[in-house]
């Protein structure tokens, strides 16, 4: 018994921490190993080294291939990164499989494994730029030091053939499948041998697809000096678009300036919906005030003992009148001129500019006198 106890505790020794949360290996490895930076610390990834969730997988002279426990494969090529952000996977029930990568610089290549093949709508592969929908298949992702992404999609045979020059058609054995990389403002399809695109934005949809004539290595790490002549072609196609779009004269093509004429014109119509700062309305309501108000003036100067008997509104001077004032303003267009003078007292007033004279009296006018003048 004592025995027993001894074997299983030998036993629970030899299984390390790691081991028991490792979601994947490091199988594969070509000169300098990678960095594992998990956490707060920095590992070396070499071959054999198991890789965690939340794990960032750093190259620099050397490239690295990893296989996950659903034999997912992934190469991080040099001089790129690649982080785990999730993965879940039990052979006991596939459905519940699911896998995020964020291919986050340089260039990353990606087989599916089973969790794609079982529910392709469980794996989340992002790069800065877009995301990448994967139905079972190979593709690379080359990532810019300015975060835009140029995606490739691999036949399964893309080790054996090197180039697009190489693909036998009739091969059954080497199969392509599809992918959609998508952002904010599109969705593209790649479902041919070699056939790319580029993303320079989340923004931005991403580029029409192109077939590419370029050789696997040269897919794997001369895309981030050198855009494939095919992309630059295609994006010099967008620019011309994007341009044309932008110069177009929409109002002149769809006649939209006529149509909105005679939509204005046919709500003018109705009263109720006239537009009340017109300015015609403007105008005439401001005489219907001019004209009130000499209205109510008048009643202050029909009669010889009236408080303004000289006052007409015609001669463009304003009267203000309260408790206490009476003030007298006119404005030639050019100068504005006032003055106030108490309510209760009797006064002439005098109020020349250029050669126009306006005089008016207050009250009877027999006390003071006041002449303003401006030239």
């Amino acid at each position: 018994m004592k025995l027993c106890k001894l074997s299983i505790f030998v036993l629970l020794l030899n299984i390390s921490p790691n081991s028991v949360a490792a979601v994947g290996t490091i199988t594969e490895q070509a000169n300098n190993p990678a960095s594992i930076q998990r956490s707060t610390k920095t590992l070396t990834g070499a071959k054999g080294t198991g890789v965690e969730m939340e794990d960032a997988i750093k190259t620099s002279q050397g490239k690295v291939g990893i296989t996950f426990a659903d034999d997912t494969k992934v190469q991080v090529n040099e001089n790129s990164k690649l982080v785990i952000d999730d993965f879940v996977y039990d052979p006991k029930k596939p459905a519940a499989g699911k896998l995020a990568l964020n291919m986050a610089s340089g260039t990353v290549r990606y087989a599916s494994g089973a969790i794609a093949h079982n529910n392709p709508n469980k794996v989340a592969i992002n790069t800065p730029t877009a995301t990448v929908a994967v139905r079972g298949t190979d593709f690379t992702a080359t990532v810019d030091e300015l975060g835009a992404s140029t995606i490739i999609l691999l036949p399964s045979c893309a080790d054996k053939i090197k180039s697009i020059d190489a693909l036998d058609r009739n091969d059954k054995t080497c199969v392509t499948g599809i992918i959609d990389v998508i952002t904010d403002a599109g969705v593209v399809t790649l479902d041919k041998p070699f056939q790319a695109t580029r993303v320079e934005s989340r923004s931005l949809a991403p580029l029409k697809p192109v077939t590419l004539n370029l050789s696997l290595d040269a897919m794997n790490g001369l895309l981030i000096i050198s855009q494939p002549p095919e992309l630059k072609k295609a994006q010099q196609e967008a620019n011309k678009t994007t341009v044309s779009l932008l110069s177009q004269d929409f109002l002149k093509e769809a006649d939209l300036g006529s149509v909105l004429a005679e939509q204005q014109k046919q709500i003018f119509q109705s009263k109720l919906a006239q537009n009340f700062l017109d300015q015609d309305f403007l105008a005439n309501i401001l005489t219907l005030l001019n004209q009130q108000m000499a209205e109510d003036l008048n009643v202050l100067n029909n009669t010889p003992k009236g408080l303004l008997p000289d006052y007409k509104a015609s001669t463009g001077v304003k009267a203000s009148v309260d408790d206490l004032s009476v003030q007298l303003c006119r404005n030639d267009g050019s100068n504005m001129q006032c003055v106030t003078v108490n309510k209760n007292e009797t006064s002439t007033i005098y109020q020349t500019q250029g050669s126009v004279t306006i005089k008016n009296r207050v009250n009877s006018g027999a006390g003071t006198t006041i002449t303003l003048k401006q030239n």
